[in-house]
């Protein structure tokens, strides 16, 4: 800083100005001293050529001569340490010091060595000769501070900074420098009060405010947390995150709901971005909470995170997998499609695609165009193949059935997945091409893996019921599936219409009648039902 001179009273003498022409007063020296300055000179040149060797014997020879010539063992300590020999270096840096105390090229020097060496005890001290003769000089300060770490006194370590901040005020790196170690030592209280000064020098900062608060939590203190949280929300209400910060706390003090009201308060606000938002979800919850008791409040929170997602493809498989979590089947197929676009390597998204399209209404063409090019993808995959064959066969495109349904069959069913599936749509396929024998055979298979499947158990007793064939089976496989759904209308028709060609149209009568009245509109129904009363009495 430029230091300007004050104005005098009126009436002061003037010092008197000196002229820039007037010449330096001649100051005799003596021999000894012009004889030692032309012997440094020689070694400095010697040593700025590259001839240290050379420089060392004349720096040697100079203090041999010039005992007093503290220049001379500076520079000799110099070159010493530069080859490491720090016992030599030392005796010189402390010889120059001894000669010229206040000289700080030479305490730096000496410092320098005694650092090299490791002598934490003679830095430090050192570092205080230092800042005492240049205690203007704020790096000094924090060379001392560094210097008692080392020498592991901490408390003259933080006084050493609390000298600079005597000087230029309380600054955030000497006061988080300060907290950080009386955090090293376990002196919390010190370490909350050096971020409370801080804090209160600067009340619009509310990082210090957010600090203390994580520092309150945790050490346990959360009533003391609050205070510093509610600081940050009443000067900064708009801030997204200091919801999250206070949902945090609410989580920690067992406050769920409203842990949630701040968490939806945050996501609220557009300036926190959908991926944040999401690594936030997913540390607050567990997995367990996320799609058990606080479902609504979390899928709720994930609608939230992806209203105007920059990134739809990234973000496309983990929303998609929760809209199908949610069975909202329709939106998901959108977000799966989009993953899909970014990275069609992956076969769950198929998977996952091609389950949602399953529920969604209308959908059997997109069905069939995914699975298609999901078998060419994943050939060893059974879903593909087998709703490629369910789509074909939907269209009556039988033989193109077979053929995937065959696909499926050959690569096998991993732990029994969709092997009843598969061959109750074989023998249904089969039944519709005439071959009823290996249709027969297709349902035996599909009741060997799920034999409890009234779907299957209703449809093989009608086919045979409709040949006219094994009507006993047909009856006790009908039977099953009224015990399992007793107000299943389609079930029931089936079982009365088999009685009624077992000639045992009385039994079947009140079944037939019950059909009825769960679907009036059924004409089959009715003409059945007309069909069993024509026989009876």
């Amino acid at each position: 800083m430029l230091l300007l001179p004050l104005a005098g009273c009126g009436g002061a003498k003037r010092a008197a100005v000196r002229s820039p022409y007037e010449r330096e007063p001649i100051r005799e020296v003596s021999e000894a001293q012009l004889k030692a300055d032309g012997l440094l000179i020689d070694a400095v040149a010697l040593q700025e050529s590259g001839r240290t060797e050379q420089a060392l014997d004349a720096y040697a020879a100079l203090t041999r001569e010039v005992p007093e010539a503290a220049a001379a063992w500076y520079e000799m300590g110099q070159l010493l340490l530069q080859r490491g020999w720090t016992d030599s270096a030392l005796a010189c840096a402390q010889r120059a010091v001894a000669l010229q105390g206040e000289n700080i090229w030479y305490l730096l020097s000496l410092a320098q060595v005694h650092g090299r060496r490791g002598d934490a005890k003679a830095l430090a001290a050192t570092w205080e000769r230092i800042v005492g003769v240049q205690p203007e000089v704020l790096d000094y300060y924090y060379e001392l501070s560094n210097a008692y770490i080392t020498l592991g006194d901490i408390p003259r370590a933080v006084e050493a900074l609390n000298r600079v901040e005597r000087k230029i005020g309380v600054t955030e790196p000497v006061s988080m420098q300060k907290q950080r170690l009386w955090q090293a030592v376990g002196k919390e209280e010190k370490a909350l009060k050096e971020l409370e000064t801080l804090a209160a020098a600067y009340p619009k900062e509310q990082r210090y405010n957010a600090v203390l608060a994580e520092t309150h939590m945790r050490n346990g203190r959360p009533a003391k947390a609050k205070t510093y949280y509610d600081r940050i929300l009443q000067a900064h209400p708009d801030d997204p995150y200091i919801h999250i910060q206070l949902a945090e706390y609410y989580k920690a003090t067992g406050q769920p709901d409203k842990m949630d009201s701040e968490l939806l308060q945050g996501f609220a606000n557009p300036g926190l971005d959908s991926k944040s938002k999401l690594q936030l979800l997913q540390g607050f919850y567990t997995a367990e909470e996320f799609l058990g008791p606080r479902s609504a409040t979390t899928f709720r929170l994930v609608d939230m995170a992806m209203a105007g997602c920059q990134d739809s493809a990234g973000l496309g498989a983990y929303y998609g997998n929760l809209l199908m979590l949610q069975h909202r089947y329709e939106e998901a197929v959108r977000w799966l499609e989009l993953a899909l676009q970014r990275d069609s390597s992956d076969y769950g998204l198929w998977e996952r695609l091609l389950i949602c399209l399953t529920e969604v209404p209308d959908s059997e063409a997109a069905t069939g165009a995914y699975a298609r090019r999901a078998t060419a993808l994943f050939p060893m995959h059974t879903l593909p193949h087998y709703l490629l064959a369910a789509t074909a066969a939907a269209g009556e495109r039988y033989e193109e059935a077979l053929a995937a349904l065959g696909e499926a069959e050959k690569w096998g069913f991993s732990n029994g997945y969709l092997e009843a599936e598969t061959y109750a749509l074989k023998a249904d396929v089969l039944y519709h091409t005439g071959r009823y024998d290996e249709a027969w055979a297709a349902f035996d298979r599909c009741l060997s893996a799920g034999p409890d499947d009234v779907v299957v158990l209703n449809n093989y007793a009608y086919y045979l019921a409709e040949q006219g064939i094994r009507l006993a089976d047909a009856e006790q496989m009908s039977r099953r599936t009224i015990e399992g759904q007793p107000e299943n209308a389609n079930h029931l028709d089936t079982y009365a219409w088999i009685l009624h060609l077992m000639e045992r149209d009385r039994e079947a009568l009140p079944y037939m009648q019950r059909a009825v009245e769960l679907d009036p509109e059924s004409g089959t129904f009715r003409r059945h039902l007309e069909a069993i009363k024509s026989r009876l009495p």
